[in-house]
């Protein structure tokens, strides 16, 4: 597999890390300190110098809904979720998660809301917070819009609030806030973050979805449509997402706008 050798970093000695899917436990091991190190070095950057971690949705944290909450963030019962709290809150930067189609939704709306990064984030624990759906954050002086959620193509086979959350996709109210924020601000990012891609970025992956029929298929998750439209309104660098287990944007990086991201990480 070809992967990029080096990525001109821009701005100051702070970075950014940005991965796709970590599936709670599953994944767990994209922001493990081997596997960032690894993907810092073939980018000529360094990994000390990371101060937040961005996964690109199905964080998955907490995962089972028996847990309290408090202005501290979560308190989880369950012993897996104890567990990967423990992970994260040793992590020597900040961990943020956009949200996915596997993530507690029933939990995550009611997080403690916090002032970080210029915008509202849902605090986990001190070292772990949720970014909110249309908030637009600067972090290490880079500008951030950030969106997510995705239709669960595999829902019928799972349980409502148990393993399924119908708040996955984005409510109509939700889209309208989001484009008014968009038009009555800057419409110039840095950089989007989103769980599934826009329909251009999801080609990148899978030419099948190039054929006009097959992207009618694709076109049943509003959230795809929606993103579509955003990318219509809106001029960035580079749209990261995850949701389709693909690295091809750490191999391509210096080739697309679009940048799907799964087990690697990219600096910025």
């Amino acid at each position: 597999m070809e992967v990029i050798t080096k990525i001109i970093l821009e701005g100051g000695p702070e970075l950014v890390y940005i991965t796709g899917d970590t599936h709670n436990t599953e994944d767990m091991s994209n922001l493990s300190s081997k596997n960032m190190k690894l993907c810092s070095m073939e980018q000529n950057a360094d990994f000390h110098a990371i101060t937040a971690a961005i996964v690109l949705g199905d964080f998955g944290l907490p995962w089972n809904s028996d847990c309290t909450i408090d202005d501290a963030g979560i308190h989880p019962a369950d012993h897996t979720d104890q567990y990967l709290l423990k992970w994260y809150n040793k992590k020597p930067f900040k961990i943020l998660a956009v949200m996915g189609n596997h993530d507690n939704y029933d939990i995550i709306e009611k997080l403690p809301e916090i002032e970080m990064y210029g915008a509202k984030v849902l605090k986990v624990s001190d070292n772990v917070f949720y970014l909110k759906r249309g908030e637009i954050y600067t972090i290490e002086n880079k500008r951030f819009l950030v969106l997510g959620g995705a239709l669960s193509d595999d829902k019928k086979y799972r349980i409502p609030h148990k393993s399924w959350w119908e708040q996955e996709e984005l409510s109509a109210a939700e889209k309208n806030d989001i484009f008014s924020k968009i038009q009555s601000q800057k419409t110039t990012f840095d950089y989007v973050l989103s769980h599934t891609g826009t329909s251009n970025g999801i080609a990148c992956i899978d030419s099948y979805f190039l054929n006009e029929d097959n992207l009618k298929d694709l076109k049943k998750d509003s959230t795809v449509v929606f993103n579509d439209k955003v990318d219509s309104l809106i001029s960035y660098k580079k749209w990261f997402f995850g949701h389709w287990h693909s690295d091809w944007g750490y191999e391509h990086y210096n080739e697309s706008k679009y940048v799907p991201l799964y087990h690697q990480g990219i600096v910025i």
